[in-house]
């Protein structure tokens, strides 16, 4: 029997072994299914029963949008088979209810995979069960009323972050391969920063949303969470329909990042924020600032926040207003908010997605990638109130529609770690891999 030191190899490595014959995967299934038990109380990562309803066939009932370039090219073995995913109670998996964290909404069991988990599923990937959230993935940490609070494995009592936090608690501490999360706003990287794992939200609209129940169609998207970026590419190719080579790497010298002059920035992240900024530098990658003065990040936070809270309105229709009292307290106040706009104030937050967009983009002219921190500050004590900048710096890449990724900072023995967010340009997401692939042991002990 293999000891539980298995559990934290990244995700590819576990499929290389069981490829080569020195790790048997039905051993990997009862180390994962042993540590989930062992820590179901004190993490609360995972909802629900694991596993598919006997009797439905989810491979050959992908949801309606799926393609037919996706079931030709990944026939066979891939890179990641044998590997435990798991998924986001918001994202459809055959044989188990999507609740999104909300027990009002009654949800049914799923007919059918949503179209990242059928793809997942042909490249040999295994699900393994739905994991904790915050309800209708609306929120910076994942407070639960109806399924309990989801914690941080690397500190008791703190929060994991969200809305994707189970997904996130879940990968950091073993207890799968790779999680699917949803990112509307930060909700799949400011986990990942806050867990110490990688977590990757491509550029919208390239991985299908079909069997994902909706927070905002304009800002939503399926992003992966993995220990390494060799996972998270790896889970993102394989849902991409794609069998393609990455990206070659520039060398650092031909590529330009893009930084802030000035952020709001807690101590403990503006000093690991230093510090990678020191070790890029030293690598020789070039550097310019970029004056954000003219960027509200708050207020075009808060201008996405009312466009998901307005679209909430329309999907909790059958529960919100007439049965408000099962409905999290939390919740019922940013519906109530919502309910009480007018459609000018709807437009208004609109323009403002609109032109803090345009102003970024022309903002990032001309550079590779635009790095800051994921979010300013590190993981908060689950008794304390969310702090309302959490998702600041995260919501910047959702208003772009581009490709964004959070790699682990190194942090000293007994303290949290911070995030790097890396910002890529739009469509390309394989350069923005690569540059990760080369950045990430610069960042490494």
């Amino acid at each position: 029997m293999l000891d539980r030191s298995v559990l934290r190899l990244g995700a590819a490595e576990q499929a290389r072994r069981v490829a080569a014959g020195t790790l048997d995967v039905r051993v990997l299934r009862e180390l994962e299914g042993t540590e989930r038990q062992r820590l179901a109380e004190s993490l609360n990562a995972f909802i629900g029963a694991a596993g598919a309803v006997p009797g439905l066939p989810p491979e050959s009932e992908p949801a309606a949008e799926d393609d037919a370039a996706a079931t030709t090219e990944l026939v066979g073995p891939t890179p990641l088979a044998g590997v435990s995913v798991a998924v986001k109670d918001n994202i459809d998996v055959a044989g188990e209810p999507s609740s999104c964290g909300l027990r009002a909404l009654g949800a049914t069991p799923a007919r059918r995979d949503a179209c990242a988990v059928a793809r997942l599923r042909r490249a040999g990937l295994v699900p393994c069960g739905k994991t904790n959230m915050a309800a209708m993935a609306l929120g910076a940490s994942t407070h639960n009323v109806d399924f309990g609070d989801c914690h941080n494995p690397l500190r008791p009592g703190y929060s994991a972050g969200g809305s994707s936090g189970g997904s996130a608690s879940a990968v950091a501490a073993g207890l799968c391969g790779i999680a699917l999360g949803t990112d509307t706003m930060g909700s799949v990287r400011i986990p990942a920063a806050f867990c110490g794992i990688v977590g990757f939200k491509p550029t919208w609209g390239v991985l299908p949303v079909a069997g994902v129940v909706p927070l905002s169609r304009q800002l939503d998207h399926v992003g992966v969470l993995g220990r390494r970026l060799e996972d998270v590419a790896l889970a993102y190719r394989s849902m991409r329909g794609t069998a393609s080579l990455a990206a070659q790497a520039e060398a650092p010298g031909d590529t330009v990042l893009a930084m802030p002059a000035a952020l709001a920035l807690s101590v403990g992240v503006q000093r690991a924020f230093d510090d990678a900024r020191r070790r890029l530098m030293a690598a020789g990658y070039r550097m310019r600032i970029v004056d954000f003065h003219g960027f509200d990040a708050a207020r075009t936070r808060r201008a996405g926040l009312l466009v998901c809270e307005a679209e909430l309105l329309n999907v909790l229709s059958g529960v919100y207003p007439e049965q408000r009292e099962r409905l999290p307290a939390e919740l019922v106040a940013l519906l109530d908010f919502a309910a009480g706009k007018r459609a000018a104030d709807i437009g208004r937050s609109l323009a403002l997605l609109a032109q803090s967009r345009d102003w970024l983009q022309a903002s990032c002219d001309g550079v590779d990638a635009l790095i800051l921190p994921t979010s300013p500050h590190l993981a908060f004590s689950m008794q304390d109130p969310v702090p309302a900048d959490t998702a600041d710096l995260s919501a910047i890449a959702n208003v772009m529609g581009a490709p964004a990724l959070s790699l682990p900072l190194p942090a000293a023995a007994g303290e949290l770690p911070a995030g790097l967010q890396l910002i890529g340009r739009y469509q390309r997401d394989e350069a923005l891999l690569a540059l990760a692939a080369q950045i990430e042991p610069l960042l490494a002990d």
